[in-house]
């Protein structure tokens, strides 16, 4: 039968810092889901929500509020270029970036863009599933960081 040892291992916690996130698919999911549904909406009925002058915006699904569509597309475009320029990685963001720059100016948007920012989202995902929770903390005060700097500068 099953004796009782002494456990001669101490216990030691695993920093949630070193988790990589596709452990934590909610945290991946925040951050594409939003961009998926902005994507989705075009695609299936040929609109996106508006508010005030005819700015684009989307709806938040975990907090319930509404953002700009270019500022957030935008931020993380440019959050994903840090990651790029670091690894030498090519995530394919030019199709997303084009996307929030349409919104932005009011462009016409045609299937083959939405289906170019989709698969950027699946190249930003795949990346995102291999970041720790930690680097991805990181990243994002690296471009809170860069942001500041050029608001600064300008």
């Amino acid at each position: 039968m099953a004796t009782n040892k002494n456990r001669t291992k101490k216990y030691r916690p695993r920093d949630p810092e070193s988790i990589k996130l596709k452990m934590q698919p909610w945290k991946v999911s925040a951050v594409i889901d939003p961009l998926a549904a902005i994507i989705d909406q075009l695609e299936q009925q040929g609109t996106i929500d508006v508010a005030g002058a005819d700015e684009p915006v989307f709806k938040d699904a975990v907090d319930g509020s509404w953002y700009h569509s270019p500022t957030a597309i935008d931020g993380v475009v440019e959050a994903y270029a840090i990651h790029e320029r670091r690894f030498g990685l090519d995530l394919h963001l030019e199709g997303l970036r084009r996307l929030g720059k349409a919104l932005e100016y009011h462009m016409p948007i045609c299937q083959s863009m939405t289906d170019s920012a989709r698969e950027s989202l699946r190249h930003i995902r795949l990346a995102t599933l291999e970041m720790t929770a930690g680097y991805a903390k990181q990243l994002i005060k690296d471009f809170q960081i860069k942001e500041a700097i050029e608001e600064v500068a300008a």
